[in-house]
């Protein structure tokens, strides 16, 4: 049951993924990739946060959110490709800023994600009280 919820949940995260790579243009900066691997980045930590841990959701639940359709949307490939590209094709200050901003933007968008989710989920503690 569980490689079927991850399954389906992967297909919403490809979807989403498909659309931002259609909409946004790809210059010397891979923008979508890296909107795509931040956005990833606090949504995976958001649902740890939330999700994850509540007593009111399926474990199956968060494994298949942040597994399948997190792992389905964000891709670490593509960004360490991209980055190959831009160094094959002489970007080298371009592949270094793509790399340096991707991590630390990450980090901060994963601590994020978890702050912004504990904080919910102990207000929602409080409330229930």
């Amino acid at each position: 049951m569980d490689e079927l919820l991850i399954a389906l949940f992967a297909i919403f995260g490809g979807m989403a993924r498909l659309g931002i790579d259609t909409l946004l243009p790809i210059a010397v900066f891979p923008v979508p990739t890296m909107l795509i691997n931040l956005i990833g980045c606090f949504l995976l930590a958001f649902i740890n946060a939330t999700i994850a841990i509540s007593q009111k959701f399926p474990a199956q639940l968060s494994l298949a959110m942040g597994t399948g359709m997190i792992g389905a949307f964000t891709t670490f490939s593509t960004f360490s490709l991209e980055i190959v590209k831009l160094i094959i094709n002489h970007h080298l200050f371009v592949a270094a800023v793509y790399l340096i901003v991707s991590i630390v933007l990450g980090i901060i968008m994963a601590w994020l994600g978890d702050f912004i989710g504990k904080k919910i989920t102990s207000q929602k503690m409080r409330g229930d009280q």
